[in-house]
């Protein structure tokens, strides 16, 4: 056996290089998560910052009358982006009990190995994913009541964010700078039918609150604070941008709706087609040809019980690798452009949705994401210096971005 008689961390890398090639990573990674899958995407953001420019206006030196139309000369108006990376990281770790335990059996090892990274990255996929949705606050759920450790959350929808042994922050305000000191550690019982999640003061503690935890806080995992990407909320807020808006460097507010996206408000007053349809509207005046609508599965239930007889479904498919796809199915409808297709994901906030002209979007990220992290010496497993094992590091380095914001619209929905 190469290396000596275990699975030295030579024969751990080459077992990592066998099992997560490219393909079987975006197997892993994309096929529950469409908008992740469907986004284009460029794996080759270097550079402190990717410059994102967005043209708002042409020159106004236009007149029937010359000398008018040649004194009242103004420049394009173009806005510039400075997109900028955010990080990411799942850990597996290995024990080197289990490394030998399996020495005389590769398979044994390799299912070990699988078990345990496979765990690092449905984690860090559900992170990218979720954060695709979202605000970059780090956000994933908010509290609608918390009673004896058991928080009932105010959109059950979030509830799939969570999972058990996290550990959680509150926070007053959406991306407020002092969260609340106590920590809380989720213990379970998780019921994701009734949208409440069972958390404690200690790790594998019994159910508790934590000090100071209340009604409306917002929750987040310890160290997400301002740190996730920056995903549709950002891009598209549900609210216009004010006048101390800086969002990569620009200050939205002089146009709100060609650098910030077209907000559509009176959706939750209408069934989902005719919100969705009447925000297409809106994007269409723009200039914008939406072709995707991304929902929660809750509002996507909605539109198929309401069109009935008249539902028409959609095939679609994500290309991940040379000759392999990931197939969804969708709801087609028709809008003010044509056909849109609405697509229920698990990670769309509820009441909520996002309509979107896709060919405008891409995730930007420096390599894969997520992916094995590599160094210079290009192992995969690392030994951990005060711990008898071996550690796999999962990750990103990446963001979302659009040059058409005004392309694509928030729409809020009806529960």
């Amino acid at each position: 056996m190469p290396g000596g008689p275990y699975y030295d961390l030579t024969a751990a890398n080459a077992a990592l290089k066998e099992l997560y090639a490219g393909q079987e990573v975006k197997n892993l990674v994309y096929k529950t998560n469409p908008f992740m899958a469907l986004v284009p995407k460029d794996t080759e953001f270097e550079g402190e910052y990717k410059p994102i420019p967005v043209i708002i206006g042409a020159s106004q030196g236009r007149s029937s009358t010359f000398a008018n139309a040649q004194s009242n000369q103004s420049p394009v108006q173009a806005y510039k982006f400075l997109l900028a990376r955010r990080s990411d990281y799942s850990i597996a770790t290995l024990d080197n009990q289990t490394m030998m335990a399996s020495r005389s059996d590769k398979g044994s090892f390799i299912r070990a190995t699988k078990t345990v990274v496979d765990g690092a990255f449905r984690s860090i996929t559900l992170s990218l994913a979720s954060s695709l949705y979202r605000s970059g606050t780090g956000s994933i759920g908010q509290i609608g009541s918390i009673s004896g450790g058991v928080i009932t959350l105010s959109d059950p929808n979030t509830v799939v964010q969570f999972e058990l042994n996290m550990v959680l922050q509150a926070n007053a305000t959406d991306g407020g700078t002092s969260p609340r000191a106590a920590l809380g550690y989720v213990v379970g019982p998780i019921d994701r039918v009734a949208g409440t999640v069972g958390v404690s003061t200690t790790f594998g503690g019994a159910l508790a609150s934590p000090s100071g935890w209340t009604t409306n806080d917002y929750v987040l995992v310890q160290g997400d604070l301002n740190a996730k990407p920056q995903g549709l909320l950002s891009w598209l807020p549900a609210a216009n941008p004010g006048a101390s808006d800086n969002f990569f460097g620009v200050n939205r507010s002089v146009d709100p709706t060609r650098l910030g996206g077209v907000r559509y408000t009176n959706g939750a007053n209408q069934p989902v087609e005719e919100a969705l349809v009447d925000a297409s509207n809106l994007v269409a005046r723009e200039g914008g040809v939406p072709d995707y609508a991304f929902v929660s599965f809750a509002s996507y239930s909605a539109l198929e019980k309401a069109l009935g007889a008249k539902v028409q479904y959609a095939e679609l498919e994500a290309q991940i690798a040379e000759d392999v796809n990931i197939g969804f199915r969708g709801i087609r409808i028709h809008g003010a452009n044509g056909p849109i297709d609405v697509i229920p994901d698990r990670n769309c906030p509820g009441f909520i949705g996002f309509l979107l002209q896709l060919d405008t979007w891409c995730l930007e990220s420096l390599g894969e994401a997520p992916m094995l992290l590599r160094y210079l010496d290009s192992n995969e497993f690392l030994r951990v210096y005060n711990q008898d094992a071996a550690e796999c590091r999962v990750g990103f380095y990446g963001n979302l971005r659009t040059d058409a914001p005004g392309w694509s619209a928030y729409v809020a929905l009806q529960n």
